[in-house]
């Protein structure tokens, strides 16, 4: 029994000399593999622009990458695999920022292209508005211009009007009065005597006297008188 109690340590500790060896072999390649992996991530997330729209989470996993791959070349297996694993966190976190980030981003200036058009739209009417107004401003003012100009020649012409009133009254008035006088002529008688034949009779004769009236047709006298009168 004791012989084969001995027996059986040997195995045992010739099975664990034996898997020593694979053992360390295997961490040496999961260190490897997670760096790889690691660097695979921090490209991707390079290449997606992380370091724009990510940067601090970006720089973290770059940081955690040069350590893995330094402790990798040190040999440091165990620290390798957790820098690795910690750079690979890291590029995904960034990845996600960046993608998120980068959809606020283009939604923003979305949003600024929108409102850039918009004010544009509203400064373009304000424009046009202000030109309609101005137009509108000019014909008013030549409106204005042409109505002065009317009642300049309106002035003018009640200014020539007047002087020329000014002047009439200056000048000395001729008034020519005509007066008809009209004078009867005077009336004259004529007599004159008839002769009768006496017949005897046993009645008396008769002496018959005729008057004749002879009348002039009147005169009429027409007189003018030009009366020139001058302004006081």
């Amino acid at each position: 029994m004791r012989n084969l109690k001995f027996l059986m340590r040997g195995a045992a500790v010739a099975a664990i000399l034996v898997a020593t060896p694979s053992l360390a072999q295997s961490r040496i390649d999961r260190a490897r593999t997670a760096v790889t992996e690691a660097t695979a991530k921090v490209e991707a997330a390079q290449t997606a622009g992380a370091q724009t729209y990510a940067g601090d989470t970006m720089a973290k996993a770059e940081e955690a990458l040069r350590v893995a791959k330094d402790q990798l070349a040190r040999d440091h297996r165990d620290s390798t695999i957790n820098e690795a694993r910690r750079a690979s966190g890291l590029a995904d976190q960034a990845l996600a920022e960046a993608e998120s980030n980068k959809s606020a981003q283009m939604a923003a200036e979305r949003d600024a292209r929108r409102d850039a058009q918009a004010t544009a739209a509203v400064e373009a009417s304000q424009k046009e508005a202000a030109q309609d107004a101005a137009v509108a401003a000019t014909s008013d003012a030549q409106a204005a211009n042409a109505r002065a100009d009317a009642a300049a020649v309106a002035a003018q012409s009640a200014a020539a009007d007047a002087a020329a009133a000014r002047a009439a009254a200056t000048q000395p008035v001729a008034t020519t009065i005509e007066t008809t006088t009209t004078q009867p002529a005077a009336s004259r008688s004529y007599s004159s005597t008839r002769k009768t034949t006496t017949v005897k009779r046993k009645t008396t004769p008769v002496k018959r006297t005729s008057t004749t009236t002879v009348s002039k047709p009147t005169s009429t006298t027409t007189t003018k008188t030009t009366v020139t009168t001058a302004p006081q």
